[in-house]
């Protein structure tokens, strides 16, 4: 006989839970215009041989069912869940194994199937409208497996306050990965079919809550072995004429639209200079003599002439540009990703010379020394969570933070091994904290380490163990878009 009950959002059903590790949920307190959800696992006790695999149906009945989605939870493989040799804080297990994660879309209510083995996991969303009336709402839910007499009644009571939720003035940024998605799917960069893609995984990012994304007005010098390339995604066309340079911003201005459609209102530029270092230039293609070259990258010093040259005549016309589209204030550039104490003289020199042409645009970078804030290096500091306190003694205009995958030990974070209030309370943190800002790398890395090689995120979560698990993305390729995970 099938076992399910009503559990918290905040659990984690992992294939060898049992239907007694969970406590049963019967009310839920919300406010109007607020997201909330819940899971209801469906477990198969039945040990005979004939009876592995059992399908069931799921019935509603409530008030609130056109606000309702339910979703099927996939379990996906780690092989690297922490880095073992720095970790502490609370994990559900630091082993490699299967973890419940992506969000797949119940299309069909009827003839859901689960298994003697692994527990089959419902994740209910429900989206209430900002105008509901305030009341106690029931939400019936009925199992039942047509093939026997057997059926499950369910219920659970969503509590809905006379409060309405404002709508969040944190700004959040997850790295957008373009490349990942043409590499995924098989098609070419910048081609109708990527750019329908890329508008799919944008419309999804905006749904988790991004309100910032990377922009690439060239291909982002991220995540990419010194030497090696990723697919070109360059959002400005370049022409070299001489010494002079013209340039297309046609492929931006359909950035923008894509994005205030979908309600993502603040723009990143992508990174001037390269990672860890800004010792060269981001690879940069430029039509020269009717041929397009790749003119910049990592042959070119940082702070040579030539680069020097393009950005005196590039950056002028951008800000002129972003000027004209009417969305300068919501802009911030960046100079160079995660520089550190060693990387000063460099990463000062180069800020140096864009500030002459970005004094009404606010630059940003992610780092970890405060000594950079100041001296004056950078006035919006993107610091990391475990190494926030210094930064939080300084009077920052906007304080902003980030997490990756050095964020393992005593702090929030987002790997699948963590228990999931783990990875919601960096919310409540940022609130008590007044943060302006967050920062994550990995909307939807679909790469190895330093992109050497693509790999396909249902079967490595983990950039082919380099990060722990959860780290690199936080949604998943599905049919013609993306699917969310429970992260």
């Amino acid at each position: 006989m099938l076992q399910a009950k009503v559990i918290s959002s905040l659990e984690k059903v992992m294939p060898n839970s049992t239907f007694d590790c969970f406590e049963e949920v019967k009310e839920i307190t919300a406010a109007k215009g607020e997201r909330i959800s819940f899971q209801v696992p469906v477990f198969n006790p039945i040990v005979s041989t004939r009876h592995r695999t059992v399908k069931f149906d799921v019935a509603l009945r409530t008030k609130l069912s056109k606000f309702i989605n339910i979703n099927k939870v996939g379990y996906v493989p780690s092989m690297m869940p922490v880095y073992l040799e720095r970790y502490s804080g609370e994990y559900i297990t630091t082993d490699p194994g299967y973890f419940p994660d992506v969000l797949y879309p119940a299309k069909n209510k009827k003839g859901i199937e689960t298994n003697l083995y692994i527990p089959t996991t419902l994740w209910f969303t429900i989206e209430l409208p900002k105008d509901i009336e305030a009341d106690k709402y029931p939400v019936c839910i009925t199992i039942s497996e047509p093939k026997s007499e057997t059926t499950i009644k369910l219920r659970v009571v969503i509590n809905v306050k006379n409060v309405v939720v404002p709508k969040s003035d944190l700004c959040f940024t997850q790295w957008f990965h373009c490349d990942s998605i043409a590499d995924y799917f098989g098609v070419k960069m910048m081609s109708k079919k990527h750019w329908r893609l890329i508008e799919r995984f944008i419309e999804v990012a905006a749904h988790t809550g991004i309100t910032m994304i990377l922009t690439p007005l060239f291909t982002p010098p991220l995540d990419t072995a010194v030497g090696g390339e990723r697919p070109t995604m360059q959002l400005v066309g370049i022409e070299k004429k001489g010494d002079n340079y013209e340039f297309d911003f046609s492929l931006l201005d359909k950035w923008v639209e894509i994005c205030h459609k979908y309600g993502i209102d603040h723009f990143e530029m992508s990174h001037l200079f390269t990672q860890w270092g800004v010792a060269f230039c981001p690879k940069i293609v430029v039509k020269v003599d009717g041929k397009e070259e790749k003119l910049f990258g990592w042959h070119v010093a940082s702070d040579s002439e030539l680069y020097y040259n393009f950005l005196s005549q590039f950056l002028p016309a951008l800000t002129a540009h972003l000027k004209e589209l009417g969305i300068a204030d919501n802009c911030y550039f960046h100079i160079s990703d995660e520089p550190s104490a060693a990387h000063y003289e460099n990463y000062l020199k180069a800020k140096n010379f864009v500030t002459k042409y970005l004094k009404d645009f606010k630059i940003m970078d992610a780092l970890s020394n405060v000594e950079f804030y100041d001296n004056g290096l950078i006035e919006y500091p993107v610091c990391a969570t475990n190494h926030i306190e210094p930064f939080m003694e300084r009077d920052i205009k906007e304080r902003w933070c980030y997490y990756c995958c050095s964020q393992g030990e005593l702090v929030a974070n987002r790997f699948m091994a963590m228990p999931s209030y783990r990875n919601r309370v960096i919310g409540v943190q940022m609130y008590m904290n007044d943060m302006y800002g967050f920062l994550q790398w990995g909307y939807n890395f679909y790469y190895s380490r330093h992109a050497k090689f693509k790999i396909d995120p249902y079967a490595i979560t983990d950039a082919a163990q380099a990060f722990p698990s959860g780290d690199a993305f936080s949604v998943y390729p599905y049919e013609n878009g993306a699917v969310e995970s429970l992260r």
